[in-house]
């Protein structure tokens, strides 16, 4: 018949059936930046070591330790649940130490022990002690997600894939501020070219620091010319229009265009650094990629080191998941739900409750698949031809593409266009 909480639950029972609650500790940990506060109780919920404090180094780790195996040796534990609360990348450092100390950490989202805490009333009473209470309550009744298996390949594939995902978002905002100082040193250049950083000439006509005043100077063929001597090629059409817009630009104040011209420049090259440091990253999850699961997605059409790797590294280890339900469930794509009295009240936004990373990997095969592959684009023209929205329509292909690729990871078995 099943369980009520899915397979987490019917694990959990399948460990605690028949055993003694006097004999199960649970050991939550609040961790902040430099230390961390931890309790131990039993699973009838009385508290064995009550709240203490230890530093988030080796001499506070080995603290901690002392405490829980002392318990255990009074106790004659049977098991030890350790819950850690995720806060940034603060827990992670213990997180591996608990790991090779051989102890079982579970996982929780700081939204889901704040949610236990308010159902005691306690939501405007935050502290580390209630905090500890509302998680050993979770550890108690088996909630929490048990931590990666800690396979290195994976670890440093989710690593490499968040820092270039942080690394392409600061250059989006990076480039929005370029444009904007580009407008008020040139107006009217970015409106020459459709994507003006992505072409080589407008970028090098933003690295020269060309101004209207100087293209005029210059006129068509002398600004051909002055591209063509820095290895680039520019048409004498696309001259003619950046002069024209250089003759039709308003004339800024001198000292306040400088500013900006200099400002421009400095965005320029932190511009160029971002760009270096993207196809670093990139190509060092090239290397990575043969070691993981997620290498099998590259027979995928349109997804390469990339897109496999933001969605491997953001799964991590796939033999946790049973189907690819539970992967979707993860990345809060699934869409909210109100039930009550026989009535049900569903929308079309998504609920969020999950890995952001997950969700925008996700997306983004399915995205790819819709252009690399002719069942999925005649999947999404179905669904707007229904009247589905956008937003609905994104949703839909990722679904598809997660159940995909769930599959190919698991089985480790290349795409067959046939098959499919």
């Amino acid at each position: 018949m099943g369980f009520i909480g899915g397979d987490l639950r019917e694990s959990f029972i399948g460990r605690i059936r028949g055993a003694d609650p006097s004999r199960l500790l649970a050991v939550p940990i609040d961790v902040g930046k430099h230390s961390a506060a931890a309790l131990v109780c039993d699973f009838w919920g009385e508290i064995v070591a009550p709240p203490f404090e230890f530093e988030l180094n080796e001499r506070g780790f080995q603290d901690f330790a002392l405490v829980v195996a002392r318990v255990e040796a009074e106790r004659g534990a049977e098991w030890v649940r350790v819950g850690l609360e995720q806060a940034g990348h603060f827990h992670r450092p213990l997180q591996a130490r608990l790991q090779t100390h051989g102890l079982e950490v579970s996982m929780f989202n700081p939204a889901q022990v704040k949610a236990n805490r308010d159902q005691d009333l306690l939501r405007s009473l935050k502290s580390d002690a209630t905090d500890l209470a509302a998680m050993a309550e979770l550890l108690i009744r088996g909630k929490g997600r048990s931590s990666d298996s800690g396979d290195e390949a994976i670890a440093m594939q989710s690593a490499l894939a968040a820092h270039r995902r942080r690394k392409v978002k600061a250059r989006s905002v990076l480039k929005n501020q370029v444009h904007a100082n580009l407008d008020l040193v040139f107006p009217g250049l970015s409106g020459c070219f459709s994507r003006i950083i992505h072409t080589k000439a407008g970028r090098l006509l933003i690295d020269e620091g060309l101004t209207p005043e100087r293209v005029r100077r210059l006129g068509p063929e002398r600004l051909a010319r002055f591209c063509f001597k820095r290895g680039v090629v520019l048409r004498k059409a696309k001259a003619h229009q950046i002069v024209e817009a250089a003759k039709a630009a308003f004339a800024l104040d001198p000292a306040i265009s400088g500013v900006h011209a200099r400002l421009l420049g400095a965005d320029v090259r932190l511009l160029s650094r971002l760009d270096q440091e993207i196809t670093w990253t990139e190509g060092e999850l090239a290397e990575v990629l043969p070691r993981t699961p997620a290498r099998v997605l590259t027979t995928l059409p349109l997804v390469s080191t990339v897109r496999a790797s933001n969605y491997g590294g953001a799964v991590g280890d796939i033999l946790r998941f049973r189907h690819a339900g539970q992967v979707y469930r993860l990345s809060g794509l699934v869409p909210k739900l109100y039930e009550s009295a026989g009535k049900t009240r569903s929308g079309a936004r998504i609920s969020r409750e999950g890995k952001v990373e997950l969700r925008e990997a996700i997306v983004d095969l399915g995205e790819a698949l819709r252009q690399g592959h002719p069942d999925f684009a005649r999947y999404a023209a179905e669904l707007r031809s229904r009247g589905k929205h956008k937003g609905v329509v994104r949703c839909a292909l990722g679904q598809r593409a997660n159940r995909l690729a769930f599959a190919m990871m698991r089985d480790q078995q290349p795409f067959d266009p046939a098959r499919w």
